[in-house]
């Protein structure tokens, strides 16, 4: 027999597959595992993304990472309210010198901390996405922080949940 007619090469993952397992899309011939691969794909709206995006943590919500989301709103707010208590106590002890010079520090510091989050936020829920779309998502340094963070909440509400389905 000849190898030609009885295989094919797949157009996406290049694998040798039979003949009759080959399926033609819009001229280009896949493999079964490559279509079903495809299909499982989430698409997942760019516009979306990123008008969402554009409120720190709000875009990692939107794309289902409800703990990072969490963390990086809660901090980029907690940044504003320590930036304003910086700029109020700055003021009210103006005339002291060294408790003047540590809120100025404050006042600068908490709004660079909050620009560093806004932009972090910002790129990292659009780079998310592309990743979450071909499911070769891993968790990062802030997602194993948010989820230490939020973890003896999660931990007890899943022990509830386990709890609740043994006693049924």
């Amino acid at each position: 027999m000849n190898n030609d007619t009885d295989y094919k090469i797949c157009g996406m993952c290049g694998s040798l597959i039979p003949k009759e397992n080959i399926f033609n899309i819009k001229g280009e011939e896949y493999c079964k595992t490559c279509i079903e691969k495809k299909l499982e794909q989430k698409n997942i709206s760019s516009l979306g993304t990123f008008m969402c995006s554009l409120v720190p943590g709000v875009g990692q919500i939107f794309l289902g990472k409800k703990e990072k989301g969490a963390f990086l709103l809660s901090s980029f707010l907690l940044n504003i309210f320590l930036t304003g208590v910086c700029l109020f106590f700055a003021s009210v002890f103006y005339l002291s010198t060294l408790l003047e010079i540590i809120f100025l520090i404050g006042c600068l510091f908490f709004p660079t901390l909050d620009l560093v989050i806004y932009v972090y936020s910002l790129f990292d829920a659009n780079i998310s996405r592309k990743y979450i779309e071909n499911n070769v998502y891993v968790d990062g340094f802030i997602d194993k922080l948010a989820y230490k963070f939020f973890k003896k909440r999660n931990k007890n509400y899943l022990e509830e949940k386990v709890i609740d389905k043994r006693l049924q």
